[in-house]
């Protein structure tokens, strides 16, 4: 296995620069971030048209924009606020583990710029499959004793409630960083997804989603054993190869009905402790970590591998709650690293280069889409590519997208 250092470059737009090592820079994610909203503003409240001669129309048909524009705007505002609040009466999990994604998904369709009728579209699609949330009130949680019950799915209700009344009392920021700590030994529990929720509750700014995505947390809380000693490699795709060398963990057959029972049986693995516990991190592990997971999705397209992608995006937004921040990249490495023993724990190359539409066919055909994992990976690729400036993200959106 080869860990090469250097980006590829896959471009046929002027939309993908050449290549760039990954990087911290908030000035590049705000650009982009900006650049994303225009677009989707854009593609909500285009302009109406008039037949009056353009001297007649001009003032006219600049205000008649503006109040369209608004009124799409407060349209959609109310049927997302509407369908989030519905959520919120469902279980965040379905059929014995499987993930509610309702809440995040209707996030991200309305960040790529999807109209009210299509955030409907959306939910009226998966409604059927999700599960209400108990009608008994189950075991009470209290702050002396808030961990007596991790893991415990009768506990969601009492989860919720402490969560919810700690945001309310402490605000969301103290919360977090509060719980944070607590809850790393089981990062990618039920497939990073509770990571994922509470990450797009802070994203997003809504309270009632974080204390969502932390009571998710501590009920699917399954930790994958105590952390070592750090050791002495910063680059974790060399760690990568070593893993993929490793017979002990390389393509084994492992047990388990979710993506979770799979990650649990790898960290029990020969070998698994010592490789997880090699890594020096260091203030670079989270972009390096996240460039390894683009690729290795590029590499599989496979299901946990997205899962790798959009995780470490979530983790990224919560990092700033997480002190000491080592210790969190050490966890999130941990769960990625079981992550890639359950998919065989494949090369993670650079891949060779390739034209590559554009940003905007993979948002349009994301924003028409009924799959939650399209929406999100595009969504979150689109995060990605923008702060890192790495081109990969825009590949991996159009692969999902089934565009290359």
């Amino acid at each position: 296995m080869t860990a090469s250092r250097t980006p590829s470059s896959d471009s046929r737009s002027p939309e993908s620069p050449t290549a760039a090592p990954p990087t911290t820079d908030r000035r590049a994610w705000l650009a982009g971030a900006l650049a994303g909203a225009a677009c989707a503003t854009f593609a909500e409240a285009a302009p109406g048209g008039d037949e009056a001669s353009p001297h007649a129309r001009r003032a006219p048909s600049a205000t008649a924009s503006k109040g369209a524009a608004s009124k799409s705007a407060a349209s959609k505002s109310d049927v997302l606020a509407a369908l989030l609040q519905r959520n919120r009466g469902l279980r965040p999990d379905y059929r014995g583990g499987l993930s509610n994604h309702l809440s995040m998904a209707l996030y991200s369709l309305s960040a790529l710029g999807a109209d009210a009728p299509g955030l409907d579209r959306f939910a009226e699609k998966h409604w059927p499959k999700l599960e209400p949330l108990p009608a008994e009130g189950g075991p009470s949680i209290g702050a002396s004793d808030w961990k007596a019950r991790l893991g415990q799915r009768d506990a969601i209700n009492g989860y919720r409630a402490f969560f919810t009344h700690a945001i309310e009392r402490d605000g969301r920021d103290a919360t977090l960083r509060r719980f944070l700590p607590e809850l790393l030994p089981s990062i990618g529990a039920a497939a990073f997804h509770p990571l994922i929720r509470t990450g797009y509750g802070v994203r997003f700014g809504d309270d009632r989603e974080v204390a969502d995505g932390l009571a998710y947390w501590a009920t699917a809380f399954v930790p994958l054993g105590p952390l070592g000693r750090a050791g002495s490699e910063r680059d974790p795709r060399v760690l990568l190869a070593s893993v993929h060398e490793t017979h002990a963990l390389a393509e084994r057959d492992l047990s388990g009905y979710l993506i979770i029972d799979k990650m649990k049986a790898a960290s029990e693995l020969p070998e698994f402790a010592r490789r997880v516990d090699a890594l020096a991190p260091s203030d670079g592990t989270l972009a390096a970590l996240a460039a390894a997971t683009v690729r290795l999705y590029l590499e599989k397209g496979d299901f946990t591998a997205l899962h790798a992608v959009t995780g470490t995006h979530a983790y990224r937004l919560l990092q700033p709650y997480i002190d000491p921040p080592e210790l969190g990249v050490r966890y999130l490495w941990q769960a990625l690293v079981a992550a890639y023993v359950t998919i065989g724990a494949p090369r993670v190359d650079d891949p060779a280069a390739a034209d590559v539409p554009a940003w905007n066919d993979s948002l349009a055909r994301a924003r028409g889409s009924l799959d939650e994992h399209d929406i999100k990976l595009v969504d979150v690729a689109h995060e990605q590519g923008a702060f890192y400036g790495d081109p990969l993200y825009r590949r991996a959106a159009a692969r999902r997208m089934r565009l290359v």
